[in-house]
């Protein structure tokens, strides 16, 4: 397996501009390719809003964090806002279109 670093974060702090509260802290972290990853902490202690600075939806913060070239990460919201007029198939169909359509060409 290799031993590559392809995430790295660099004293990353989020603070509430409404109240001034500091979700997360100066967070250094670094991730080798193939790693297998948990986030654990207490409700309301900032899990969520790191896994939204990793993932690009939350660029609010302060520190830096990059990816090697060639790497993305997806995000799938805890509660996401569904069009409700729409079939579940549907919305799968949407988060997976890039694959449907391959699908349906074959």
């Amino acid at each position: 397996m290799e031993k590559n670093i392809i995430f790295s974060m660099m004293g990353v702090s989020k603070t509430l501009p409404q109240n001034n509260k500091t979700i997360i802290k100066d967070i250094h972290l670094s991730f080798f390719y193939g790693a297998k990853i948990g986030i654990i902490g207490l409700n309301g202690s900032g899990k969520s809003t790191l896994l939204r600075i990793i993932a690009g939806v939350d660029q609010n913060y302060q520190g830096k964090v990059e990816f090697q070239k060639g790497y993305t990460v997806g995000f799938l919201e805890q509660e996401p806002k569904l069009d409700e007029s729409k079939t579940v198939k549907e919305i799968v169909s949407e988060g997976t279109q890039e694959v449907m359509d391959l699908l349906a060409a074959y």
